[in-house]
């Protein structure tokens, strides 16, 4: 696939002097072939205007910056306000805006979109609709699962996805980064979900405020017939149905009332599953579903809201969310022949954790144990918030390592020390492994365990017990003490 530099310009509103042909385009100088064309990108740890010389002596054919450069390349530099947004465009431009060519949904928010987005993607391909899913646990393309990099792909990869996939629909987790970094721009999106808002990634976008601003951006996303679908259970969401209204974008909400929509929820119970009782257009349906906890009410009717927008009948949708079986790491289920169960959940947020261990409580008899910890160099702010929880909700708190992302050890369990100090029930275990295998030999019939954070993500750190992610620890001690039969369930 190739384009001119001269085409590639013109949605920039930039006239190239050369016709040079393009052969690809890379953020990235080691990633360079003959002919390829190299954005430089000011980062957040490395800046790409200093591998422009790289670039150029691995092929690059045009360099493209937004800084003002004191000598001559030997290739054509092109200045321009923003790079990063720039990138976005030519890589639409470049591989022949590939988001025409589907029904694409957006889905945004701090909780719940990987879930709504793994609803969404069973509902359609159980009524035989072609769907892609790009997210947090891994990329989906034409029926073949690639692992994923990030939440929201690079823009240079997710157009380049975009352009291979032949699935009628494309159904992906939009993160605030994603937003910010221009990583979506334009109008590319049939339907932009917004789950919930609350306290995430503060270390970046510094308040709750710039958070929800950038969050809001999605819906400058749309297509001319696109839609927003807006879960109103949060302050935030009511605000951003509210502000939609004003601005003449057009959105459905969904939340705990009726208000003026068609479609919503008369009751709903949580306990031992999910069961809601929905008033679609005046008809009345109840969906059961396998899936547990209050978060899921607000998913499920999300995605039941979208997929009728569709154009999916009551029936197709609610037969779909009834055979939905749920998504490895969140709120999975294994339980344990002598009557204990544990879970496993990606929860990092106060919200998310909140939610996933009232419902643990809910399914727990006796005493509830929370393993958990917290990333290195990420979002310090939730972390005394998030312990409070744990400590309010659980009986056994204990904090362990998550990702250092290169910190010292010490200095991070020095800090969970520090965060332990005001309670009693708290406990602070250097190794994760450990951690899981000390608790499941305390478990006692009618007790839980939940370990929160990584979900289904494969160990960053190397650990006494050479399992690769939480629920494979489980497994391995189960069966190392005879439990070879134990159940997994979602």
């Amino acid at each position: 696939m190739n384009k001119t530099l001269n085409y590639l310009l013109q949605p920039l509103g930039i006239q190239g002097n050369e016709d040079i042909n393009i052969t690809g385009i890379q953020l990235d100088s080691r990633k360079i072939e003959d002919g390829n064309l190299f954005v430089a990108v000011s980062g957040y740890e490395s800046d790409g205007h200093r591998f422009i010389h790289s670039a150029i002596e691995n092929g690059a054919a045009a360099i493209i910056g937004q800084k003002t450069l004191k000598e001559t390349l030997t290739v054509p530099y092109i200045q321009v306000r923003d790079s990063r947004k720039a990138l976005s465009i030519l890589a639409n431009y470049f591989y022949d805006k590939p988001h025409n060519k589907h029904k694409m949904i957006g889905i945004t928010g701090t909780n719940g979109k990987t879930t709504t987005s793994y609803l969404l993607h069973h509902i359609l391909k159980h009524n035989g609709k072609t769907a892609a899913r790009l997210g947090t646990v891994e990329y989906v393309i034409n029926g073949n699962m690639r692992e994923s990099s990030l939440t929201t792909p690079d823009a240079i990869l997710l157009q380049q996805m975009l352009h291979e996939s032949e699935d009628e629909y494309v159904v992906m987790e939009v993160s605030s980064h994603g937003i910010d970094q221009y990583r979506v721009h334009g109008p590319m999106f049939d339907y932009a979900l917004f789950t919930n808002l609350s306290h995430e990634h503060l270390d970046y976008h510094k308040n709750l405020e710039n958070y929800y601003q950038t969050k809001k951006k999605i819906f400058r996303c749309l297509k001319n017939e696109g839609r927003g679908i807006v879960g109103t259970y949060s302050s935030w969401g009511e605000r951003l149905h509210e502000e939609l209204a004003e601005e003449l974008i057009p959105s459905i909400s969904f939340g705990h009332s009726k208000g003026v929509e068609s479609i919503y929820i008369k009751s709903y119970q949580t306990v031992p599953e999910v069961n809601l009782v929905i008033d679609d257009n005046g008809k009345e349906y109840v969906i059961n579903m396998n899936i547990q906890g209050e978060h899921n009410v607000f998913n499920a009717i999300g995605s039941y809201i979208c997929a009728r927008e569709i154009g999916l009948s009551p029936k197709e949708v609610i037969e779909a969310l009834e055979t939905f079986e749920g998504i490895p790491g969140r709120f999975e289920t294994v339980v344990i022949p002598n009557g204990t169960k544990a879970f496993i959940d990606y929860a990092h947020t106060p919200d998310g954790l909140q939610y996933a261990l009232k419902t643990a409580k809910e399914c727990t008899e006796q005493y509830l144990y929370h393993i958990f910890g917290f990333r290195a160099k990420r979002d310090c702010s939730k972390r005394e918030t998030m312990v409070e929880i744990s400590q309010n909700l659980s009986d056994y708190v204990f904090l362990t390592l998550d990702d250092l992302n290169g910190m010292k050890k010490e200095q991070m369990l020095a800090e969970l020390r520090e965060l332990s100090k005001p309670y009693q029930n708290i406990v602070v275990m250097d190794d994760r492994t450990e951690a899981i295998v000390y608790v499941l030999s305390l478990l006692k019939k009618g007790d839980g365990m939940i370990i929160t954070g990584k979900g289904s993500e494969n160990y960053r750190e190397e650990y006494r017990f050479k399992s690769r992610n939480d629920r494979e620890t489980i497994l391995q001690v189960l069966n190392d003490s005879g439990f070879e039969d134990c159940e997994k369930s979602l």
